[in-house]
C-alpha cells in the first residue's frame, strides 16, 4: 500500500499537462485515471507507476475525440444499421456541406421572393422518378408510418395481416406504432397464409385503411400466402404500403435476383399511399419518404405531426442531391448501389490486390477466401452475394485479440469472424478504406 501514498496530487499532475491542452478535459483525465491507479494497486494488479504520466495522456486523447467517428466497415454488410447504413455519394457530401457552412433558401421562394415549403425543393424529383402525385418526407420510415396512421386512421380500424406485423430496428413493432398512432389494429390471417377474402371479412364501417407491410428484414418459404398490395384496391378503400427498404429502381434490371418491389413499380399499379428509407436501398439520407395521391398527402402535411417529424437542412440537402444523381442515371456514384452490383469476379481481382500488399507484413499470415455478403439494414434478407475477403491471422496473438485492435485503431476497423480468422470483406471498403488497413495492420505485422 506504500505505493498508493506515491501518487501525486492532482494540482502537480496538472502542471505537467495543462499547457499543453485544455484544463477541463486534463482534470478529468487525471482523476479517472488515478482512480483506476489505486483501484489496481489495492488488488494487487499494480506495482508500480512508471507509465502513470502515459496513461494519463492516452486518457486525455481519448476524451478530447469525438465521440463519433468515421470507421471502416469490413463487414461486407453494405447496408450496416450499427455502422450508419448507407454512405453518401462523395457530391452528395460536398452539397451538404456547402449548404451546412452557409445560410440557404431552405424555406424562401427565390423567384417570388416570399416564404416557400421546404420539401418543395425534393417533391418534384419524387414524383418525377416514382410518377406519384405528390410526396412528402419525414425523419424515418417509422415517423411516416407513424404520420401516415395517425392522419388517416385515428380511432379507426387498420386491416393488416398477422404474417406482416414485423418488428423492426430497435425492437420498434408494428402494432405498437399503430397504437401510439391511435389506430386500431385488425390482424387478419395467420402467420404463413393470409387470402384477399380475410381482409374482405374484417372490412366495417370503422375501416379507415388496408395496410400492407413488406417484411423486408426477413422472408417466409414453404406454405405461404399473401395478397399483393395491388389485390387489395378491388376492395374499394385507401391501400397503405409501407415498404420499408425504400427502393427507387428494379433492382432485378441490374441483376439482382431479389423481389424487391420499388416505388415506381407500386405506384403505378395505383396504391394510394406508400412508404420507405431514404437511407437503406435507396442510398440516401436517414429519411421517410411518402408516396402518393395528392388528396392524402396534403392531409398528411396539415398533420400538426409533420413539423415534429419534418427533416432538417442536412438531411433534406443529402436527399435532393442523391435524388438527382439517380434522376441523371449516375448509379455507379451511389455507394449503396455501387457496392451491392459490383460482380464477384472485380471482388476477386480487389482481395487479391489487398493480399499482396499485407503479404508484406511478417507477422501476419493473409488467405483469400470466396465467401458471402449480406445487403443489411432489414433489406433483401434472402440475398447471399458472392464475395472474396482477405483472411488474416496473425503469428502471436488470437482473432479475437486482433479483431479488437482493429476495432480500437484510428480509424476503427470493423471486420467479421469466420473459424481461425479475421476477415476483411472488399466488398464494402473504398480505396481509401484500403491504403488505411494496410497502413493499421502494417503497425501489428512488423
Amino acid at each position: 500500500m506504500n505505493l498508493l501514498r506515491e501518487i501525486p496530487q492532482v494540482s502537480k499532475l496538472l502542471e505537467v499537462f495543462k499547457e499543453k491542452y485544455p484544463e477541463a478535459i486534463c482534470k478529468r483525465a487525471i482523476r479517472e485515471t488515478l482512480e483506476k491507479v489505486r483501484q489496481e494497486i489495492k488488488t494487487g494488479k499494480r506495482q508500480s507507476l512508471e507509465d502513470l504520466h502515459a496513461l494519463i495522456e492516452k486518457r486525455i486523447r481519448e476524451l478530447s475525440y469525438t465521440r463519433l467517428k468515421r470507421v471502416i466497415n469490413a463487414t461486407g454488410v453494405v447496408i450496416n444499421t450499427n455502422l450508419g447504413r448507407s454512405p453518401l455519394a462523395k457530391e452528395v457530401a460536398e452539397f451538404v456541406k456547402e449548404i451546412a457552412i452557409g445560410y440557404s433558401n431552405l424555406e424562401y421562394d427565390l423567384e417570388r421572393g416570399k416564404r416557400g415549403s421546404r420539401l418543395s425543393h425534393v417533391e418534384e424529383l419524387l414524383c418525377e422518378l416514382t410518377g406519384a402525385e405528390a410526396a412528402h418526407v419525414v425523419n424515418n420510415n417509422a415517423g411516416a408510418v407513424y404520420l401516415v396512421l395517425n392522419t388517416l386512421a385515428f380511432g379507426k380500424e387498420v386491416v393488416v395481416s398477422r404474417g406482416e406485423l414485423v418488428e423492426i430496428g430497435g425492437s420498434f413493432r408494428i402494432p405498437d406504432i399503430m397504437r401510439a398512432s391511435g389506430a386500431k389494429l385488425v390482424e387478419v390471417g395467420t402467420t404463413n397464409r393470409t387470402r384477399l377474402s380475410d381482409y374482405e371479412k374484417a372490412v366495417g364501417p370503422e375501416t379507415a385503411l388496408l395496410m400492407k407491410v413488406h417484411r423486408s428484414n426477413f422472408y417466409m418459404d414453404g406454405f405461404v400466402e399473401e395478397v399483393k398490395p395491388e389485390e387489395l384496391l378491388s376492395l374499394g378503400l385507401p391501400v397503405y404500403y409501407d415498404m420499408g427498404s425504400g427502393s427507387l429502381l428494379s433492382l432485378r434490371d441490374f441483376g439482382i435476383r431479389a423481389e424487391e418491389p420499388s416505388f415506381a413499380e407500386t405506384i403505378k399499379k395505383g396504391v394510394h399511399i406508400v412508404s420507405g428509407s431514404g437511407d437503406k436501398l435507396l442510398g440516401g439520407p436517414q429519411a421517410g419518404i411518402i408516396l402518393g395521391k395528392a388528396d392524402f398527402i396534403q392531409k398528411l402535411r396539415k398533420n400538426p405531426m409533420s413539423r415534429a417529424l419534418r427533416i432538417d437542412k442536412l438531411t433534406l440537402a443529402g436527399l435532393e442531391m442523391t435524388l438527382r444523381l439517380y434522376l441523371r442515371g449516375e448509379y455507379e456514384k451511389i455507394p449503396t448501389l455501387r457496392m451491392l452490383l459490383q460482380s464477384p469476379e472485380e471482388l476477386k481481382k480487389r482481395a487479391k490486390k489487398l493480399a499482396r500488399r499485407l503479404r508484406q507484413l511478417k507477422s501476419i499470415e493473409v488467405f483469400v477466401i470466396r465467401d458471402f455478403s449480406r445487403c443489411g439494414g432489414g433489406a433483401l434478407p434472402e440475398l447471399s452475394l458472392e464475395t472474396y475477403c482477405v483472411g488474416i491471422r496473425h503469428k502471436n496473438l488470437s482473432i479475437t485479440e486482433m479483431e479488437r485492435l482493429l476495432r480500437e485503431s484510428e480509424p476503427p476497423i470493423v471486420a467479421r469472424l469466420k473459424q481461425d480468422l479475421v476477415l476483411l470483406d472488399v466488398r464494402t471498403l473504398t480505396e481509401e478504406d484500403v491504403r488505411e488497413v494496410v497502413k493499421v495492420l502494417g503497425f501489428m505485422g512488423n
